[in-house]
């Protein structure tokens, strides 16, 4: 009975102690721009993106395609590795006007956005580094990891597809443990955690519902969702200067075009 009670404490004890990689958040200066909306009209298929990309960026909300509309899956349209010589760079912003009204309101015609899809390129728990961090704690630690490359790409037009590149997120978790058992977590942890890679959550609340027997070993439709919302969440902070550049340039485009 005393080694139920001693074992129920140590498990308490270890879950509360459990960190987690805080939520970012913005900078002030990003804070700032969120005051001054971005004059798209943008349409996607997937409901948890249309949600969390409104939430996070100053743009109107999303057109959400019915399932039945006929567009192209471009999560499994293959594109070459995007150039680095094509990262975006830092430019100073010009002062806000604040006279100046929405782009809408002066009659000048809305960016397309069409199809608007989170693309998931390349995913890690990193094992061998968590094991290495935990040898380093003596074997009393666990630590899993997650880093994930993406890619936000839509369509213009017809046939011409467009992406915001070098979009990366990362997340660890980690905590204390008894000896070899934070070391044997940390090996065993990526094979229990496989069904959490942002690519799975994405499959399994957006483009399929995952069968009963997946649900009962792995997790619900429910959860997944959860979990793919707080790592679209993740990806927009931790990216939200480069999208935002990018989506400024992408309305400048019709600005310009448009511009009497």
């Amino acid at each position: 009975m005393n080694l139920k009670l001693i074992f129920s404490f140590i498990i308490f004890f270890v879950l509360n102690l459990f960190c987690k990689t805080p939520m970012p958040e913005l900078s002030s200066e990003a804070k700032l721009s969120k005051n001054k909306m971005i004059s798209i009209r943008w349409t996607t298929t997937d409901p948890i993106l249309a949600k969390v990309f409104n939430e996070i960026f100053p743009v109107p909300p999303a057109i959400l395609l019915d399932e039945n509309t006929k567009v192209v899956d471009l999560t499994t349209v293959p594109l070459p590795e995007p150039n680095p010589d094509h990262a975006p760079k830092p430019k100073e912003e010009k002062p806000i006007d604040p006279n100046e009204l929405p782009r809408w309101d002066r009659g000048f015609e809305l960016s397309n956005i069409d199809n608007l899809t989170v693309v998931i390129r390349k995913e890690s728990q990193r094992p061998f580094y968590s094991i290495g961090v935990s040898l380093l704690a003596l074997t009393m630690l666990y630590y899993g990891t997650m880093e994930t490359e993406a890619e936000l790409v839509w369509t213009s037009g017809e046939s011409n597809l467009h992406r915001i590149s070098f979009l990366s997120t990362h997340e660890t978790i980690w905590a204390p443990m008894p000896f070899y058992i934070g070391t044997g977590s940390s090996i065993v942890g990526p094979a229990f955690n496989s069904n959490r890679y942002p690519s799975k959550l994405q499959k399994y609340c957006v483009q399929e519902k995952p069968g009963k027997l997946r649900e009962s070993l792995e997790q619900s439709q429910t959860e997944n969702c959860k979990e793919y919302e707080t790592f679209l969440k993740r990806l927009f902070l931790q990216n939200y200067d480069n999208i935002h550049l990018q989506l400024k340039e992408w309305e400048k485009r019709n600005q310009d075009w448009f511009q009497p």
